[in-house]
């Protein structure tokens, strides 16, 4: 379809066009593009001026038509499901941004861009169309003008072009408004949730107290019907006596132990003797007896009764073995187990008297040697001869 040129328009669609198009300040920078004499400076002088030279084919009038079509040109998608000669209609009925859009994407096509879609091709009715277009645009700025005085005559100022500047202002604030108050609304219903939360901790925390304060009310209850204070002091005198009595057994067993070592002969050309004791009085200490050769193994004794170590350590070199102790108290925690284990050939680690801590260092520290580990079920000197025993069955190191 053939486009028509700006001067093939009629002069009131060349003024229409222009007055949309560019306003005061661009008919400043159009005219700079153009060259034109530009001594002619008010508004109204230079949009006449422009008209008038735009109604007749030259220069000027050429480059401006290619400023109007690149100008327009961003539009050209939204008007091709519209036929050209029915674009006016959309100008009649005032809704040329119908849902957003000529093609309902959102986009707002300005008159100026309408008109000139409307009138830019040529077909048999354009006349018309042309005369239709300016009689609803000749209309458009009556009511314009309308809405101008009123506004002018309402603001303190007289300066209308504020409002849209103090409405676009505004608007940009309510966004920001908006997005402040979604913003802490989300934090406000976290901050429930929270408060929730802390609601339910708070419920749990007061029945365990309850429960708690049940439990001291009926340990002082209990505390009352054992005879309370005297109670204790009873306990601390028994535990001495225990103590006491603890002492002199050890004190009698390893005299025992010495007089059965100076009674027991080493064989000629064989290995030291070991001998399974037990502390259990209704046990011969010396009925079972195997002959064990350590030949200088590094053997650790963790834990146990203090007051046994001597006769834990006569019981390893009587065989060959070299002893060590280890009082079972992990003061640096798993590196000083770990250090133990390094340095030596052989753990022996009773479960009765050791922290599971101290147990569970051990385990893992001889597991990542490769180093043989015996868990013996009480402290006994009896319990760690038979570890011993049970050692050299495995190992093969009996004489």
């Amino acid at each position: 379809m053939l486009e028509r040129k700006i001067w093939e328009f009629k002069n009131q669609t060349i003024c229409t066009i222009i007055g949309l198009a560019f306003d005061e300040k661009e008919l400043v920078n159009v005219f700079k593009k153009l060259k034109l004499d530009q001594s002619r400076n008010a508004p109204y002088e230079m949009h006449g001026d422009l008209v008038q030279l735009c109604s007749t084919r030259n220069k000027a009038s050429g480059q401006l038509d290619k400023m109007l079509k690149e100008r327009f040109g961003r539009y050209e998608r939204d008007f091709k499901r519209i036929p050209r000669n029915e674009i006016y209609k959309y100008i009649e009925n005032g809704n040329g941004t119908v849902n957003g859009g000529v093609n309902g994407n959102g986009m707002n096509i300005p008159l100026s861009a309408l008109i000139w879609f409307a009138v830019r091709n040529q077909h048999e009715d354009i006349d018309e169309i042309e005369a239709r277009v300016f009689a609803t645009t000749h209309i458009f700025e009556h009511r314009a003008s309308r809405f101008y005085d009123t506004l002018q005559r309402l603001t303190a100022d007289g300066r209308p072009e504020d409002i849209l500047k103090n409405l676009s202002n505004a608007l940009e604030s309510s966004e920001k408004l908006q997005t402040k108050c979604d913003r802490l609304e989300r934090k406000r219903e976290q901050l429930k949730s929270e408060i929730e939360s802390i609601r339910e901790d708070k419920s749990r925390i007061n029945a365990a107290l309850e429960e708690q304060k049940q439990l001291n009310r009926q340990l002082t209850s209990d505390f009352e019907k054992l005879g309370g204070a005297d109670t204790l002091d009873r306990i601390k005198d028994m535990k001495k006596e225990i103590d006491l009595l603890t002492s002199e057994v050890m004190c009698l067993t390893g005299q025992l132990l010495q007089k059965d070592q100076m009674d027991c002969a080493i064989p000629d050309g064989g290995s030291p003797a070991i001998t399974s004791i037990t502390q259990d009085p209704e046990v011969d200490a010396w009925d079972n007896v195997v002959d064990v050769d350590l030949n200088g193994t590094r053997v650790t004794y963790v834990g146990g009764v203090e007051s046994l170590m001597p006769h834990y350590k006569d019981a390893v070199e009587s065989v060959g073995g070299t002893f060590c102790y280890h009082c079972g108290r992990c003061i640096q925690g798993r590196k000083e187990i770990e250090g133990i284990v390094e340095k030596t050939d052989i753990i022996f680690c009773p479960v009765d008297i050791n922290s599971h801590n101290a147990c569970r260092y051990v385990k893992k520290a001889c597991k990542m040697r490769d180093k043989p580990c015996y868990f013996l079920r009480s402290a006994s000197l009896s319990m760690f001869i038979k570890g011993l025993e049970k050692h050299a069955e495995e190992n093969g190191a009996t004489a």
